[in-house]
Order: structure tokens, then C-alpha cells, then sequence
């Protein structure tokens, strides 16, 4: 007659144990056992078989609760093999070891736990005025980026420094994944696969295996950029881990508002203050535009709400498909106070002008209702 066992015992754990500590006691015992069995290795084949039969009892609520209601009396695992699989379910499960796949494989291919590791990005601010942001301009800046440790090699622990047993790995340098007979190894990437690690920090980047440089970095920006736009420098980011790539370098242009001036797409407008002698007679003025000042002519008779365009004075576009137009809205410029001559003049443009302006409030071609 077959002994019964304590399942308890096999685990490690006291008989109220929570469900945590079962699963903690079993994957800490599946690491002790990490070379993958060797043929006539019955005695590591049996224990796998105790501690996964200790593991599938007192992880299921159910059979928990028969086995310490039972106790001796408790059938073999055998006999609940038969009683409880059901078509379809597998011996050998791999259920436990999820993070082991995700982590352990890199296009397809068994490797160490923890691969390479892209740096991460630098992202920056650049502001700049509207004539830059139209020209385009070279912006020299000043970053801080991450590098690997030249001491520690990016360990953040010195290689020569004493050493003790690996926690990860119990000194064994290598982790199973599953248990027999479809278990295999994977090199302890915690220790390298030594079963050791060292403990003294590295006193160059306080044992963070990075360390910080300042460096000048110049950033072409092209002409035409806009407000909010975003500029990437590859590679030009945080160093990556363990020989990954490095992040990028991301700047986000502001342009600063410039007074008189707006962009609308590649268009720039301009409000245009008028006396209502030029509005009404014409005239020719001179207005600022980003290359400088240029002379437009303002017809007899402009209105406000006119547009007035100055071809090619705009913005140039950013993919260097020609550029916009300055776009000068007239403002009818009218003095709050006059003098008594003036007020004479205007009297009498009034009385030679009686008609007045059409349409005060109606709709268009059509004279408002009088009162």
C-alpha cells in the first residue's frame, strides 16, 4: 500500500497557508530544480512530480478542502488524475511561467530573460519669432542624455567586488521553464548565468548603471514651420540598454506672436490703419511684411471689409512648394475729435455727399426700412 503524503510539507508551508503563499512556496521550489533533468535522474524527476502533485492539490479550493477534511484517507494523485482531468487538459502545464514567455523570447528565438532596450525619447521646447519660423533657422541647445556607466558597464554594481549567491536563480545560473518533461533552461539574466552577483555599487552612477551628460545639440529648423509643429532627430535621444537603440530627439516649435501680424495657413494678414482721405482718394503706402518694407497701392474708394492681397509676401511653405500672400484688411481710420475748420469741411462733404452710405441694415442691394 502506497504511503500517503503531506502535501504541506512538500511545499514548505503551514497547513492556514493563503492561496499567495502556496503559489510563492511553489515557484519558489520550480527555481530550485533549474537544470533541466538529465536521462536516469529519477530522484529529480520524482520530486518535480511531488511538488507539481503538492501544487495542483492545495491551489484548487476544492480538493483543498477534501484533502484536509480527509487526511490520510485522502486518495492518491493518481486516482484524481482519473477522477479529474477532462478531455483536453494537458500533464504538463506550463501555467505560472507567463511573465518567463513574454520576457524570454525575442522574435521567436529562446535567449536570456531580458533583451535590448530602446532609450528613451528627449523631448524639448523651441521658441522662436515669426520671421525664424519663415526663413527657418539653426537653434544650438543644450540637453542632458543618458549614457551607459563606463565603470559598471551599465550593471550599476562593480564586476571585481565581492559577490554572493543570486536570489533569482538560487546559484544555479539558469531558470526552467515548465517542469518535465517539457522543461528546458533559460541563462538567469539577474547573474548572468554565474549564480552570483556582485554587491558593491558602483560609486560612478550610484549604482543606477546610467549617468547623466550635458551636450550641445544644433537643430536645423526648416522654413515655413508652424506653431505646435514637432521636429525628430533620430537617434539623438537617451543611449538604449544592454546595446539598444537610442530614443529620439522630439522638439516642439513655438513661434511667438508678432504684433500687427497673423498666420492663417501660409497667408499672413495685416490690419491696415487708413485716413478716410485715402480710403476715398487711394494712396500709396508702405507696410511691414517679414523681408522688410514694400510699397501697396490702396485704391480710390476701399472699403472696410476689403481685402487687399500682395502676392508671394506670406509664409514660404513647408515643403518648399512656393509661399502665401500678405492679406491687408483696410481700417478706416476716423479722427474722435476735430477742429472747427474741419468740422466746416466736413459739413459740407456731408451736404455734397447727401446720399450717404446705402443699405444702413438691410440686406444686401436693398435700403433699410426709415423710422
Amino acid at each position: 500500500m502506497a504511503s500517503r503524503k503531506d502535501y504541506y510539507d512538500i511545499l514548505g508551508i503551514r497547513r492556514g497557508a493563503t492561496e499567495e503563499e502556496i503559489e510563492k512556496a511553489y515557484q519558489k521550489l520550480t527555481r530550485t530544480y533549474q537544470a533541466a533533468p538529465q536521462p536516469g535522474n529519477k530522484t529529480t524527476d520524482f520530486r518535480f512530480k511531488e511538488i507539481l502533485e503538492a501544487y495542483e492539490i492545495l491551489s484548487d479550493k476544492a480538493r483543498r478542502e477534501r484533502y484536509d477534511r480527509l487526511g490520510l484517507d485522502f486518495p492518491l494523485q493518481e486516482d484524481l488524475w482519473e477522477e479529474g482531468l477532462d478531455e483536453g487538459d494537458e500533464e504538463n502545464s506550463l501555467e505560472g511561467f507567463e511573465d518567463f514567455w513574454e520576457l524570454g523570447f525575442k522574435g521567436g528565438n529562446q535567449g536570456v530573460l531580458q533583451g535590448e532596450e530602446r532609450g528613451t525619447d528627449i523631448h524639448l521646447t523651441l521658441e522662436i519669432d515669426l520671421a525664424s519660423a519663415a526663413r527657418g533657422v539653426v537653434k544650438k541647445v543644450k540637453i542632458l542624455k543618458e549614457n551607459p556607466c563606463p565603470v559598471c558597464q551599465e550593471e550599476g554594481f562593480l564586476s571585481e567586488g565581492p559577490r554572493k549567491l543570486c536570489g533569482f536563480c538560487g546559484g544555479a545560473g539558469q531558470i526552467q521553464v515548465g517542469l518535465p518533461p517539457s522543461a528546458f533552461s533559460l541563462e538567469c539574466d539577474r547573474c548572468g548565468g554565474t549564480g552570483r552577483i556582485p554587491v558593491q555599487r558602483c560609486g560612478a552612477c550610484s549604482g543606477k548603471g546610467r549617468i547623466q551628460r550635458s551636450m550641445w545639440v544644433s537643430i536645423q529648423i526648416p522654413p515655413g514651420v508652424n506653431d505646435h509643429c514637432r521636429l525628430y532627430l533620430s537617434r539623438r535621444g537617451h543611449e538604449g540598454r544592454r546595446g539598444g537603440a537610442s530614443g529620439d530627439l522630439v522638439a516642439q516649435v513655438r513661434v511667438k506672436k508678432r504684433a500687427f501680424l497673423e498666420r492663417r495657413g501660409e497667408d499672413l494678414y495685416l490690419d491696415l490703419p487708413l485716413g478716410m482721405w485715402e480710403a476715398a482718394l487711394g494712396a500709396e503706402v508702405e507696410v511691414a511684411t517679414l523681408e522688410g518694407k514694400v510699397k501697396v497701392r490702396i485704391p480710390a474708394g476701399t472699403q472696410c471689409g476689403e481685402e487687399i492681397r500682395v502676392p508671394e509676401e506670406g509664409v514660404p511653405s513647408l515643403g518648399g512648394f512656393g509661399r502665401g500672400d500678405l492679406v491687408i484688411s483696410p481700417r478706416i481710420w476716423v479722427p474722435r475729435r476735430v477742429d472747427k475748420k474741419s468740422r466746416e469741411l466736413l459739413e459740407k462733404l456731408r451736404q455734397r455727399l447727401s446720399a450717404g452710405p446705402a443699405n444702413r441694415g438691410g440686406r444686401p442691394g436693398k435700403p433699410g426700412r426709415e423710422k
